[in-house]
């Protein structure tokens, strides 16, 4: 289990990204499913390991995640730290009891590990995305992944 502090710092950690990796970011359909996938690791700057996964239904844009984990030292577990969901269904958070209709961000909390829900079982509603590739810039700032080099619009 991690707890708010632990996740904060988390999230907090330098993640440091190649422009060219991000630029070369494309979700490739999984054989057998109508998802397009496409998983981004990344090392932060205090040696931890991360991954972004972006899945994207081939049918529908608006179902889409865009996720930042983090993978436990010595272990094989991931935890979700952040996901942003897109409008394709409705969310509630079962501790507040609220609906949230549009896009949602998922956010770790430690409150909803010790009520046995998901990590990420909590969402705030969100406004500054409306698309995967969108969402994917909103979580480059949130989540301190740091693009190096050029920018994506030198190329």
């Amino acid at each position: 289990m991690l707890n708010d502090h632990e996740i904060q710092s988390l999230i907090g950690e330098t993640k440091p990204v190649s422009a060219l990796a991000v630029k070369d970011i494309r979700p490739i359909l999984k054989k057998g499913r109508q998802y397009k996938e496409y998983d981004l690791p990344l090392t932060s700057s205090n040696g931890n390991r991360f991954q972004v996964r972006i899945r994207v239904n081939d049918n529908n844009p608006f179902d889409f995640s865009v996720i930042l984990m983090y993978q436990e030292p010595q272990s094989k577990y991931w935890y979700i730290l952040r996901r942003y969901n897109g409008k394709n269904h409705t969310h509630k958070n079962k501790i507040e009891k609220e609906k949230i209709r549009g896009y949602h961000i998922h956010k770790a909390t430690e409150r909803y590990q010790l009520r046995g829900y998901n990590i990420d079982g909590y969402a705030e509603e969100a406004f500054t995305y409306s698309n995967w590739h969108d969402a994917l810039s909103v979580m480059l700032g949130d989540c301190n992944i740091k693009i190096e080099g050029k920018t994506i619009y030198d190329y």
